[in-house]
């Protein structure tokens, strides 16, 4: 990833080179740019203050990259090892927030597949999801059906780690993962990439000691079978309720809350 100038609209902008797969190690640039067009396409549907804008899709030399907006800040994960963990409030604010950039993206027919805290941008201003490099347009052919395995394995959902399709439930149990490692400081299950494989699918999360009134969002968006979580309109009214009795406005997605420390994620 690069920070650029774009001499001709005089922006910054960010530049992410896709990196091909290998196969017999050689890289695989025919599945590499049919990513890069997916991911291109896919987010280019999408205008929200909580969801990365793509500006333009290029090749050069056989090198595929793709042009967003600059952001600066940091990543949730940089700051939840900053931190340790993030107050209740704050926790609620940034999943109030993602969700809606979530709710717009399944509207348009986009499914992310990789939320994370490594892929959720706050910048003091907005909390930004990014990386669209393996969202899964729904109803296509070319969707994903199975994990690759270089993605972190504490945010998929358990369904997702039989082998199902990527869904708009399991990007929202993908979401309730972040959030709890956000207000917990560790993801819902603990050990190695494949003893979480096997917790994930046959029990539930560990209950969150730090929770406090998320809990009923975590326990409603964590639930092992995909048609017992609850609707993402449910969550957000959830999410808004316990800001209001916090004290905090619930704002326009993009826009901070009333009463959040100024730059309270870029400090």
């Amino acid at each position: 990833m690069w920070q650029a100038h774009d001499l001709l609209l005089k922006r910054d902008v960010a530049i992410k080179e896709v990196q091909p797969p290998y196969r017999t190690d050689r890289p695989d640039m025919e599945l590499a740019r049919r990513k890069a067009l997916n991911e291109a396409r896919s987010a280019a549907r999408l205008s929200h203050p909580a969801i990365i804008t793509v500006h333009d899709l290029l090749e050069e030399n056989g090198r595929l990259y793709i042009v967003t907006e600059f952001l600066e800040g940091l990543t949730l994960k940089q700051t939840i090892e900053h931190l340790g963990s993030l107050p209740v409030h704050w926790s609620a604010w940034i999943g109030y927030q993602l969700l809606a950039g979530v709710r717009h993206a399944h509207d348009a027919g986009v499914v992310h597949g990789d939320i994370k805290p490594a892929n959720v941008l706050l910048t003091g201003d907005r909390v930004v999801l990014t990386d669209f490099g393996i969202a899964a347009l729904e109803h296509e052919a070319s969707a994903p059906t199975t994990v690759p395995v270089t993605r972190t394995v504490d945010f998929i959902a358990p369904e997702r780690m039989s082998g199902g399709p990527a869904t708009p439930a399991a990007d929202l149990w993908s979401l309730g993962a972040t959030i709890y490692t956000a207000v917990e400081g560790r993801p819902p299950f603990l050990g190695t990439a494949m003893s979480v494989l096997g917790l994930a699918t046959t029990r539930d999360p560990d209950p969150p000691s730090k929770a406090g009134a998320l809990v009923p969002v975590l326990n409603g968006l964590l639930r092992r079978q995909a048609r017992d979580r609850l609707p993402g309109n449910e969550v957000s009214l959830l999410l808004a309720g316990l800001l209001h009795r916090e004290g905090i406005a619930a704002a326009t997605p993009g826009r901070r809350a009333d009463y959040l420390p100024p730059d309270a994620f870029t400090m």
